[in-house]
């Protein structure tokens, strides 16, 4: 995974960061930093074992699982971060979103935005005032909940 070195006891060095990553097979090129969910449509190595970007928008999407750790190749296995501080994480509206905010799958497919819908769990809470981030860019840091126990 892009070369950063964590502990299986989930500490990077002197922090904790509790970072707990899965492998699924793609169902469509994914960059990294995607906002990811189980693609419930395919079941070409099984049933549960593909990912597709997290879209609200979409009944079979809007519950996001985590981030992708990598770029993934369609029909390729891949690492998907799902719990744990990310640093990596695509947000849709940066400057409208603070500490604390509670992030489900936006609108625009792939990133995560303020948790609107509450029929989703939360997949992450925004750790880090992201002003200076750009809507889109694998650069935000949130703490990813885990909300499917993966």
């Amino acid at each position: 995974m892009s070369g950063i070195p964590y502990k299986l006891d989930g500490l990077d060095g002197d922090n904790e960061v509790r970072a707990k990553f899965t492998s699924f097979y793609a169902s469509m090129a994914l960059s990294k930093g995607d906002a990811v969910c189980i693609d419930v449509a395919t079941s070409t190595n099984g049933i549960g074992n593909h990912i597709t970007q997290a879209d609200v928008d979409a009944t079979a999407t809007k519950q996001a699982i985590g981030i992708a750790a990598e770029a993934i190749a369609s029909g390729d296995v891949g690492l998907v971060q799902v719990g744990g501080v990310c640093t990596f994480a695509k947000l849709d509206a940066v400057g409208a979103t603070a500490p604390g905010d509670l992030l489900g799958a936006a609108t625009t497919a792939g990133e995560l935005a303020i948790q609107s819908a509450h029929n989703v769990a939360a997949v992450a809470i925004n750790l880090i005032e992201n002003v200076a981030g750009t809507d889109g860019t694998a650069d935000c840091t949130v703490y990813l909940l885990n909300p499917l126990n993966l």
